[in-house]
This record gives structure tokens, sequence and C-alpha cells, in this order.
């Protein structure tokens, strides 16, 4: 789910799912000068699929 919700963002060029325990985790490949952090987190959110940021 949250990969769909960040998948549709504009500026957001790819995503990819994976797992880190029993946690999904995405990696999240964007173009900072269209799209920011918080305005991914936001939509992750909005959809309620967020979690937490690690970089």
């Amino acid at each position: 789910m949250g990969k769909s919700a960040l998948e549709r963002l504009n500026g957001v060029k790819s995503v990819t799912s994976g797992f880190s325990g029993f946690r999904e985790i995405n990696t999240v490949t964007f173009d900072p000068t269209v799209i920011t952090r918080d305005q991914m987190v936001s939509a992750l959110k909005k959809a309620g699929t967020y979690t937490g940021t690690r970089e």
C-alpha cells in the first residue's frame, strides 16, 4: 500500500519494496527539486502506511 501511495507522486522516480525483519520497507529514488521528503511522508500518513523514516 505504501509503494502505491508513493509511485503516483510527481517527482518519485522508482520505489522498491523489501523487508527488514518483519517490516516492509520501501527504497525511494526521487527528484528533490520536484518533491520533498516531507511531502512523501505526508502521502504515506494519508494512506495510513507510515511507520518511520530511515536514511
